[in-house]
């Protein structure tokens, strides 16, 4: 092999990968499985078992899209790519045996259990999920962590799954639309798969906003190429803002109007500079990363601190149609 060639081949190699940032979901070491939830959670997992999270299992591999997206990036098997895994299956096992068992379950969007279950499961204690929280449980009341395993692949923070693979640049993902529709599963007080409140629908919709810019800029921070990625993540930059200057604009003084202008605030323009024929550098990623961070932080904050009825201002801008019919038990 020539060193021109193994240049060019190591270094798309080093892109591909720094197109693909480790996203924060569940090490498969830990997973226990939907059976391990569902042993209890009965109805929880019937509604599951209609979303699109649960059928991704059994029919992405045989979509037309998703097999054009594999042969344009050179993927053989679905179910066993890290690019296609991370996002649309559960595994589980040991590091380098881990396997495919379910598409987007629980442990998914709440944690792997291996830790926590047992403690989750102690109702003799009051403590019970605050303990497991403790241990890495994200507990539907954590509204900032679970928008965040939300949002890490619904923005599809991979450059080279958009740019070669022809990937959509993230999805339209609303909270409060999307978790009232297909995806809620809400049986605690009995067989009703009872809607959010009004005011955890304001917590969603405000919390939903925020995360969603930080991980459109963390996504943006580590493109190297030219295309519909770097256009689409600037896009997503660009609303998201909007959106939340929407809000500020609506919140009364000192309810916490202060934390989303800062929130707005923290985001800088990114910026871009060609870099040889088809690259180019992000020429303030230290500064988009940093703000990601300082709207991390605000974004905790909001989610700890204020409560649903300190945003009635914001119901105006509530969405009205849900993404999906919920599952109504039999």
């Amino acid at each position: 092999m020539s060193r021109r060639l193994l240049f060019t081949v190591v270094t798309s190699i080093l892109l591909f990968t720094a197109a693909r940032p480790a996203l924060a979901q569940s090490d498969p070491s830990k997973i226990t499985g939907p059976e391990a939830c569902v042993a209890c959670h009965k109805l929880e997992g019937a509604a599951w078992q209609e979303m699109k999270h649960f059928k991704t299992f059994d029919e992405l591999h045989r979509r037309p899209e998703a097999k054009e997206i594999a042969g344009k990036l050179g993927i053989a098997n679905i179910k066993t790519e890290s690019t296609c895994v991370q996002c649309h299956y559960t595994s589980m096992g040991a590091a380098g045996a881990a396997k495919v068992i379910a598409g987007v379950s629980c442990e998914l969007c709440h944690g792997a259990g291996a830790d926590w279950t047992k403690v989750h499961n102690d109702k003799t204690k009051p403590t019970h999920i605050a303990d497991a929280e403790k241990l890495g449980f994200i507990s539907p009341n954590n509204i900032y962590k679970l928008a965040s395993n939300c949002f890490q692949c619904h923005t599809v923070p991979n450059e080279k799954l958009v740019n070669t693979g022809g990937h959509q640049v993230g999805s339209a993902l609303e909270l409060v639309a999307w978790t009232q529709g297909e995806v809620r599963h809400h049986f605690l007080n009995g067989k009703t798969n009872a809607d959010d409140t009004p005011d955890r629908k304001r917590m969603l919709y405000l919390v939903g906003r925020v995360v969603d810019l930080e991980f459109s800029l963390r996504g943006f921070a580590g493109a190297v190429e030219k295309g519909n990625f770097v256009k689409g993540m600037n896009a997503r930059i660009t609303a998201a803002k909007a959106e939340l200057q929407k809000i500020a604009d609506k919140l009364p003084d000192g309810v916490a109007k202060t934390d989303v202008l800062a929130i707005i605030a923290a985001a800088p323009k990114p910026a871009v500079a060609a870099d040889g024929d088809t690259g180019l550098k992000v020429t303030n990623k230290d500064d988009i990363l940093a703000g990601a961070k300082t709207i991390s932080g605000l974004g905790q904050k909001i989610s700890d601190t204020y409560k649903g009825s300190d945003l009635a201002a914001l119901d105006s801008l509530l969405p009205t149609a849900n993404q999906g019919t919920p599952f109504t038990a039999p």
